[in-house]
């Protein structure tokens, strides 16, 4: 496809195909999860507490494969290396269907998805797109993130009428089958080319930025390049991942019945939307730890509303902060790392990177563990506002971009 296309076009192909296979690979993982967790609490007479600790493991999972796979991505052509994620996906999935205990599905879930989601997810499709472009990063990664978010949006509302008509195990059946038809022929249609090298022939015009030098894990590691940004990063991602996966407790303690959550979660999934545009925009044209400092002092202003207010309305706006502060996440990290270690290593710095994904995993964890304890989700608030104190003074100190 596209043989005649100059890559200055072609490059926006790409980023459409980004936006579908993050769509397939997270909108059925992530999104859908808690669509079949419900009647999983039937089918294996398990307790709320272990149907989360499948999304847990799966997030660990994430974290721990992204390492490999990064390395993987800046080796290998991105075609098969979304074909072997979608089979991955496909194992998974029929394995899933055929459980007889929620143990097994925990297994599968800390195996085969997380290396599903990270072969054909986020980190593919952010190291695709770094790769295609340098000029206009910003707003691809931008654009490339909203994948998850359409995802988000489309798939539970299939899959929620397909179990009601089918049933959990049939409608696992379908996905199999839509996931399938939606990427192969895409994939093959799509990734025909490689990434042009800078300033070869096809390059976009005026595009000679350096692609970068290939870095070791142990300089990735060893560099303040990396450890001030991901640092900082922990606080947003835990944040995000503590309020988003208890909006639905949130009101309930309100005193409103559980229909109330399914509003915000949507106005969650727009303003996500608007947040990714919105920072990947500002990535191209804003200093860095601005752009930081934005997302950081709208989970704070999230945090506030939900300490500071008990009505409906204090929530749906820190609802609207939570959701564009976590919308920038994605391409955030894309900026920030993408303009310091380049496109060569593009995949391999963001498989460390992906480690964030843990702390996020763990958030909702500890901040229902701190309700427990205490019956009052407030220290867990007060405490995500302290982590996130070092985390703005330290970006202060974060390098300027420097590719070499």
């Amino acid at each position: 496809m596209g043989a005649l296309i100059p890559a200055s076009q072609y490059r926006w192909v790409i980023v459409g195909y980004s936006l579908v296979i993050q769509g397939v690979s997270v909108g059925i993982l992530i999104y859908c999860f808690a669509l079949f967790s419900l009647p999983w609490l039937d089918e294996f007479d398990a307790s709320r507490r272990d149907v989360m600790i499948t999304v847990s493991v799966l997030q660990i999972g994430m974290g721990v494969f992204g390492p490999i796979v990064g390395r993987v991505l800046d080796q290998f052509s991105f075609k098969w290396v979304v074909l072997v994620g979608l089979a991955t996906l496909m194992v998974g999935l029929a394995l899933v269907r055929v459980s007889t205990a929620l143990w097994q599905v925990w297994l599968i879930y800390g195996t085969l998805m997380p290396l599903a989601t990270i072969l054909m997810g986020t980190l593919a499709s952010q190291t695709l797109v770094a790769k295609w472009f340098t000029t206009d990063r910003g707003l691809a990664l931008g654009i490339s993130a909203m994948g998850t978010s359409l995802g988000g949006i489309i798939f539970p509302w299939l899959v929620a009428g397909w179990i009601l008509e089918f049933g959990w195990r049939e409608a696992i059946s379908t996905l199999m089958i839509v996931a399938v038809v939606l990427v192969v022929p895409l994939t093959l249609l799509v990734l025909r080319r490689d990434p042009p090298e800078q300033g070869a022939p096809g390059t976009v015009p005026g595009d000679e930025t350096p692609v970068g030098r290939i870095w070791t894990a142990r300089e990735i590691l060893t560099t303040s390049l990396f450890w001030i940004p991901f640092l900082s990063l922990v606080p947003l991602n835990m944040g995000f991942g503590a309020l988003q996966f208890n909006l639905g407790v949130f009101t309930r303690d309100l005193g409103l019945d559980d229909a109330a959550a399914a509003p915000l979660i949507m106005i969650s999934s727009v303003c996500m939307i608007i947040g990714k545009l919105f920072f990947g925009w500002l990535g191209d044209r804003l200093d860095h730890r601005i752009l930081f400092w934005i997302a950081i002092a709208l989970l704070a202003c999230a945090c506030l509303f939900l300490l500071l207010t008990d009505t409906y309305a204090g929530l749906v706006l820190g609802v609207i902060c939570m959701g564009l502060s976590g919308g920038g996440i994605l391409p955030m990290m894309g900026i920030i790392f993408g303009a310091r270690f380049g496109a060569a290593s593009f995949g391999r710095v963001m498989g460390f990177v992906m480690l964030n994904v843990t702390f996020g995993s763990l958030a909702p964890i500890l901040a229902g563990w701190v309700y427990d304890a205490t019956g009052s989700y407030d220290p867990a608030l007060i405490g995500l506002l302290v982590l996130a104190v070092p985390a703005v003074i330290a970006m202060r100190w974060l390098p300027k971009p420097q590719i070499d």
